[in-house]
């Protein structure tokens, strides 16, 4: 085909250089036939097979197979795994009580406590007491932005934290909350998270006269007292113990415990026949004779106008109960001393006991329950009932 074509295109090419420059062979040689051309040409191509490269038909190409395309699964993809913080097993803490000022507590103006939190260290490294509580939230009302721990804790260990606070002058609901902070900065807290906050929660209430209608005229009376620490709620944040030294005593204890023993009875009996109102520890000192229980109260900021109230008394039908109530103290780690004490028989009517703890204002107390039997033990079933400090 190729050879074709190229023969073709030169016999054309010839003829029409001779004709249009009107080429002329020198001598006899007659002018050029155009007829003659095309009849050379015509049979040039009779020739190559009598087709014109017009109507050459065009090869046609074999039709590819196209491959076929075969999907192929897409891959399955894994989900990326939820990102959580990394836990810091080292620094850990789970929150176990308010030991004073529970949530909601009502409280005077302008009044100074102390609250303090049990927790316990949860993580793997010791609390030293470069370790703090900050502050990190709401009411101040007086706080440290930082304190420090009182002593070292071990993984394991409890401790009880405090911060000094004062409530403030307008009546309303207040809360602050704090965080701990480790020797190197980090700050953490409690809860599943290890970061919830511990915090404290009051109400400010002032105290007012109010007029009350007594036979036809108004006499001013005060209202009910403020309670300030309630030792019958929170007995069993008090470290009980007898004598003996030999370690702490459950709390609540068993009434068959010769150790001695503190539980909590709700509307307990006394020696009278008398039913009192509300809650009533009844303590019994070591079976043995002056034998003795006492229960170690945590730290209480005093105030001018406070009051230790309380009745004592003993079990209904103990007859043989002889024993000494103590209101003992001590200031901020300070030495034991005794504020008063009163001997209780079964014959004795209860005693109700109204005690000013002025002279302790401005010190930050433990408080101390302690019952000492006079002579034997036997049945010195000892009744603190709604023991309690009110302003």
């Amino acid at each position: 085909m190729k050879k074709r074509l190229v023969t073709i295109s030169s016999v054309i090419i010839l003829a029409m250089i001779l004709t249009s420059c009107g080429f002329t062979i020198q001598g006899n040689t007659p002018p050029l036939d155009e007829n003659a051309i095309n009849t050379a040409v015509a049979q040039t191509l009779a020739a190559n097979g009598g087709s014109s490269a017009t109507s050459t038909p065009q090869a046609e190409l074999p039709t590819l197979a196209q491959p076929s395309i075969t999907p192929q699964p897409l891959a399955t993809v894994e989900p990326l795994p939820t990102l959580a913080p990394t836990a810091d097993n080292c620094n850990l803490a789970k929150w176990e009580t308010d030991v004073t000022i529970p949530d909601g507590s009502v409280l005077a103006p302008d009044t100074a406590f102390i609250k303090t939190w049990r927790l316990t260290n949860t993580g793997t490294c010791t609390w030293n007491t470069n370790y703090a509580i900050v502050y990190s939230g709401g009411d101040q009302m007086g706080a440290l932005a930082t304190t420090t721990l009182p002593a070292n804790v071990p993984p394991g260990a409890t401790v009880d934290v405090s911060v000094q606070m004062k409530s403030p002058s307008a009546d309303g609901k207040y809360a602050a909350n704090f965080m701990l902070r480790s020797d190197t900065g980090l700050i953490f807290g409690t809860g599943a998270s290890h970061m919830a906050p511990i915090f404290v929660s009051i109400e400010v209430v002032k105290l007012q006269i109010v007029a009350t209608l007594v036979f036809g005229g108004f006499m001013p009376v005060f209202p009910l007292e403020l309670l300030v620490y309630d030792f019958g709620a929170n007995y069993c944040l008090a470290n009980w113990r007898n004598a003996s030294g030999a370690g702490f005593l459950a709390c609540p204890g068993t009434k068959t415990d010769d150790s001695g023993f503190v539980v909590q009875v709700d509307s307990p009996k006394l020696q009278d026949g008398n039913t009192v109102n509300g809650v009533g520890l009844f303590t019994h000192p070591q079976w043995i004779d002056g034998g003795s229980i006492s229960g170690t109260y945590p730290l209480l900021a005093v105030e001018n106008g406070m009051k230790f109230k309380t009745t004592l008394g003993c079990g209904f039908g103990g007859a043989a109960c002889d024993a000494r109530f103590m209101l003992r103290y001590r200031i901020e780690g300070g030495t034991l001393q005794e504020l008063d004490h009163w001997d209780v028989k079964y014959g004795d009517a209860p005693l109700k006991l109204n005690v000013d703890l002025s002279s302790l204002a401005g010190k930050n107390v433990n408080f101390v329950l302690q019952v000492v039997t006079n002579g034997s033990s036997a049945q010195d079933w000892a009744y603190w009932v709604n023991p309690r400090i009110v302003k």
